[in-house]
């Protein structure tokens, strides 16, 4: 089977139209695009074809994919994943802060939206997401709190 973008693209809607969907699902299809040749064209392409898909799934796959190239200097994807800080769901602002970390992306508007989803921290946050791990909206605002004390 020839993988190439619109067959990653076409695996990822149909992964993401499952009733159960396993994180390693996920990760092996961003995995497979971070693999695709001309790395750069996969990643505007990730930026203005998948990085708004209505589903959830859709857009971790396309930021952990951008994360994993390693493309970083692509036009559109620093103002794309900061976008995707204020995604209506918390595993995708997860991700994103973890590609915007691993970028070294650094802007006041990166720093305002870390800043919002680090708001309601509490000091036992740490400690709840080693008990915890599922929990995505504490998992994002210990991921976010790390990176703003790493850019102060």
């Amino acid at each position: 089977m020839d993988i190439n973008f619109e067959t990653l693209a076409h695996a990822s809607i149909a992964l993401g139209q499952r009733p159960v969907i396993m994180p390693i699902e996920e990760m092996q299809i961003a995995s497979a695009f971070a693999e695709l040749p001309d790395r750069v064209e996969v990643v505007t392409r990730l930026v203005h074809e998948l990085f708004n898909n209505e589903n959830m799934h859709v857009r971790r796959i396309a930021v952990n994919a951008c994360r994993r190239a390693k493309t970083f200097e692509v036009a559109g994807l620093e103002h794309a994943l900061t976008e995707r800080l204020t995604d209506p769901e918390p595993w995708v602002r997860y991700d994103a802060i973890w590609a915007i970390q691993d970028a070294g992306y650094d802007s006041p508007e990166i720093r305002a939206r870390l800043a919002a989803i680090v708001e309601n921290s509490t000091s036992d946050d740490e400690a709840y997401v080693r008990k915890s791990p599922n929990n995505a909206v504490v998992q994002a605002r210990v991921r976010a709190q790390r990176l703003l004390a790493a850019l102060a």
